[in-house]
């Protein structure tokens, strides 16, 4: 569990979360959402350590969201940025093993060699549709396909949580949903907990089991979309409590 007891977050300038209190259980896709893209970024540093809040307590699995304890709590979380690009001109099993490894040069390339690793690199690959074509150089992938391999790089490790940073960026609204998708199908196969930020848009929204909605810094509201009587279209429509 993941666990915000009145957490703050401050910038220069103003703050960019305030008093926010939320439980996030594995298990669901929640969506942070705000208007303010600096908002719901804050929100996904504070859970996975990148970021010690400055007023109130977090803690991720029991452990504390605070210094001394970073390493252990970024153990329980994997990060899908698609900011973080790949070697283009390596296979999809290149980019995984040389992100897991965390080596260079020489040393990393003999460490390619060893067969737990590529393993599991391999079932990480399968997990999200990619073996056939792990030995594929990625400049070849298209949008989606590159979004499920990051979505790959971060399965890897066995963590507990994901965090998808804005999960619609570079891709169009029917790649969008089905990432969400698959999201979603790792959330009830697997119990996984998975976080991704975004404005809240109806494909966002649709593809959620839980909304944390933000607004200055506030979360106004936590809970499932509810869908409008005779619209179709999932919002945010009540307070959180």
């Amino acid at each position: 569990m993941i666990e915000l007891l009145g957490v703050g977050i401050l910038s220069k300038d103003r703050r960019l979360l305030h008093r926010v209190c939320a439980h996030i259980y594995q298990g669901a896709v929640v969506a942070v959402c705000s208007s303010e893209p600096a908002e719901r970024a804050a929100l996904l540093a504070a859970v996975t350590g990148r970021t010690i809040p400055d007023e109130g307590r977090g803690w991720v699995s029991g452990v504390p969201v605070a210094k001394g304890f970073v390493g252990r709590v970024r153990g329980h979380m994997g990060e899908v940025d698609p900011g973080v690009g790949f070697d283009l001109h390596r296979s999809a099993l290149w980019n995984m093993l040389a992100d897991g490894c965390g080596l260079g040069g020489r040393e990393k390339l003999w460490r390619f060699h060893r067969a737990r690793d590529r393993r599991a690199t391999l079932r990480s690959l399968a997990r999200v549709g990619l073996e056939a074509h792990s030995g594929e150089p990625v400049d070849g992938f298209e949008p989606l396909a590159r979004a499920r391999l990051a979505v790959a790089r971060a399965l890897w490790r066995g963590p507990e949580y994901l965090v998808v940073h804005e999960p619609d960026a570079g891709l169009d609204g029917p790649d969008s949903a089905e990432l969400l998708a698959l999201l979603r199908e790792l959330v009830r196969a697997e119990r996984l907990g998975v976080l991704v930020s975004g404005a809240p848009t109806e494909p966002l929204l649709a593809g959620a089991d839980r909304v944390l909605l933000l607004s200055e810094g506030m979360l106004i509201f936590d809970g499932a979309p509810v869908t409008v009587r005779g619209s179709g279209a999932p919002v945010a429509a009540r307070r959180a409590s």
